[in-house]
């Protein structure tokens, strides 16, 4: 009886260690840094993304529906957080590192450095990933979720597609580019 209480602690503590992944996920970095004030965050629902006119193609609607919300999470560096900005970038840095994450481009403008990474299949993308950094302004994250959406099927999209100027979400966003300008 003893051998078989032994054995089920064993089994019970092996399923709790392979069930904690302690591997970072850019989820929880964002959900985690929205609780600090250094960070500004805005989720952004895909509903305030519009199409300009209702005489569009089944394949934009359709592509349209694939995008399901938007996170965008930005650290302005100051005087006062240089360290903070330098860990937090490279918190950020390690979790795109990750081989789940798959790179389609990587990128410098003048001192600034961007990537674009995604999840998913190449046809069938659930992620993407926008992260861009610049040692003197700070850093920001662009976090697209969706189901199955194709990277050349939203290019094409953004030619047909508006924002819904009058949304918290859209005016939060605003507020958010414009301090870090």
């Amino acid at each position: 009886m003893l051998k078989f209480k032994i054995k089920g602690i064993l089994l019970a503590a092996a399923l709790v260690l392979i069930s904690c992944n302690t591997t970072p996920t850019l989820q929880k970095y964002i959900v985690d840094s929205k609780e600090n004030n250094e960070f500004m965050s805005v989720d952004v629902p895909a509903s305030i993304i519009q199409l300009k006119n209702v005489d569009v193609s089944d394949s934009a609607k359709n592509t349209l529906n694939t995008i399901k919300k938007m996170n965008f999470l930005a650290l302005q560096l100051n005087e006062n957080n240089e360290k903070l900005y330098v860990s937090e970038k490279m918190k950020v840095e390690k979790i795109l590192k990750n081989p789940k994450y798959k790179q389609l481009i990587r990128f410098k403008r003048n001192k600034s450095n961007v990537s674009v990474n995604y999840l998913g299949d190449e046809n069938a993308i659930n992620e993407v990933v926008v992260f861009g950094s610049d040692n003197k302004k700070g850093f920001a994250i662009v976090r697209i979720l969706g189901e199955n959406m194709n990277p050349s099927d939203i290019l094409k999209l953004s030619q047909d597609i508006k924002i819904d100027g009058n949304s918290n979400q859209m005016n939060q966003l605003e507020s958010l580019f414009k301090s870090l300008n």
